[in-house]
């Protein structure tokens, strides 16, 4: 059951990394909660990677959903948010962020594993799926196993990236 999560988290977010979806700009089985941006992000700087961190302050760009979990979900520094979703339940908080940026996949992901690795998840085996740089990471807590999934693809010379978890409410920090 816990591999059939993992599996099936990474399926979801690289749907909505590969931009599948009902052809209204929304997921399928998205919540009223999700927001989608549909600018593009030609203009935004990118940071160094190794000034790269969390926003410090709960976002006010359009496609942050309202009450989104950023610090579990934070946006890599210097990325334009253009989707989010969420939904929580008392057994389960699903979050997704896709974002673009300047920046490599490698560093992105890096970004990612260490931010997750520091809330006790362990990077699991894999580096891609096909040519999608991707990451799965995995954190059990008693009887229940966590996951996250990182995905970048590179279009037009910017990273599209997506970032989703399932985790328990409780922990979701």
């Amino acid at each position: 059951m816990k591999k059939l999560l993992a599996l099936a988290c990474s399926a979801a977010v690289l749907a909505a990394v590969a931009g599948c979806g009902s052809g209204d700009g929304t997921s399928p089985g998205s919540t009223p909660s999700a927001t989608q941006k549909s600018s593009s992000s030609a203009s935004s700087p990118a940071a160094p990677a190794t000034t790269a961190s969390p926003a410090a302050a709960p976002s006010e760009t359009p496609a942050i959903a309202e009450g989104f979990p950023e610090a579990l979900l934070p946006l890599y520094a210097g990325s334009e948010a253009t989707a989010s979703s969420f939904a929580e339940d008392s057994e389960l908080l699903t979050a997704s962020l896709t974002a673009t940026s300047t920046a490599a996949p490698e560093e992105i992901i890096s970004f990612y594993v260490a931010h997750f690795e520091a809330k006790g998840f362990t990077a699991l085996e894999g580096e891609s799926v096909d040519s999608t740089p991707t990451k799965d990471l995995a954190r059990t807590t008693g009887e229940e196993t966590e996951t996250v999934n990182v995905s970048v693809v590179t279009r037009d010379g910017e990273s599209v990236y997506t970032v989703g978890a399932n985790v328990l409410p409780a922990t979701a920090e």
